[in-house]
């Protein structure tokens, strides 16, 4: 485990009730995976699931997540990013409350201060939601 709830934000710009990363659980050069449990006092909840926008945040989150733990490791600024594109957004199933999903990115690309990753999300072995987004990273 490379970042606990108590020690994420360390690594992402978002601040709560806007933080959809608890764990980060692996980080490589263009891969992370990470973990949110779905609490009802989420903004991104209602009717008792994580609604659509919650999803697409919790992957670029992750995104966030491992390019902030990369700079940490660099004792470098972690910038801030914005969702510039959603590709192939695909939303199979919304989580409820209590429900610990598991979110995995890969970077496809980076050119200048874009990144393109893709992302999936999972509750145990069912896919949630999953897309490709083009990140613009402010430096």
């Amino acid at each position: 485990m490379l970042a606990h709830r108590t020690d994420i934000e360390k690594y992402i710009p978002q601040r709560p009730p806007f933080v959809l990363v608890h764990e980060l659980v692996e980080a490589s050069d263009i891969r992370a995976v990470a973990n949110f449990t779905v609490e009802n006092e989420g903004v991104f909840v209602k009717e008792g699931k994580l609604q659509e926008p919650g999803l697409i945040e919790n992957i670029a989150q992750t995104a966030a997540a491992l390019i902030g733990y990369h700079c940490a490791q660099q004792s470098l600024k972690v910038p801030i990013g914005y969702i510039a594109a959603i590709k192939d957004l695909k939303i199979y199933f919304l989580p409820v409350i209590g429900a610990k999903i598991k979110t995995k990115v890969e970077i496809v690309n980076m050119v200048l201060d874009v990144t393109l990753i893709k992302g999936i999300v999972f509750l145990s072995d069912t896919v949630l939601c999953e897309c490709e987004m083009r990140i613009f990273v402010k430096k």
